[in-house]
């Protein structure tokens, strides 16, 4: 391999830039910055349901106006943020924990 990868595709190539890094062959902080995107997708918003217009979001929650040209009618959407089951480090096979620790190790 010559110099960082575009993209990490699996877990196997996570943990060979990780050796690579930590022997001073790859840049730590660029896949240190390449790990924490990986945890960008860790939380999605999922509609939960039509609310008032006076609804009072909780803290994990967030209401969007949802205009219906046709008809000139207006909707207050609820959406609540809840774990990503899709997670691209899951899908890799990673927990939040190993990823946090891969990461830690990173730091100069």
């Amino acid at each position: 391999m010559k110099g960082m990868p575009k993209v990490l595709n699996t877990k196997h190539d996570v943990l060979l830039c990780h050796s690579l890094a930590l022997e001073g062959k790859l840049s730590k902080d660029e896949l240190r910055q390449k790990l924490l995107n990986m945890l960008s997708d860790e939380k999605v918003w999922v509609y939960k349901e039509e609310v008032s217009e006076n609804y009072a979001p909780k803290e994990n929650e967030k209401v969007m106006e949802q205009v219906d040209f046709e008809t000139g009618t207006t909707k207050h959407i609820c959406y609540e943020l809840q774990e990503n089951p899709n997670a691209r480090y899951l899908q890799m096979g990673f927990s939040k924990e190993e990823l946090l620790n891969l990461i830690n190790q990173l730091e100069v």
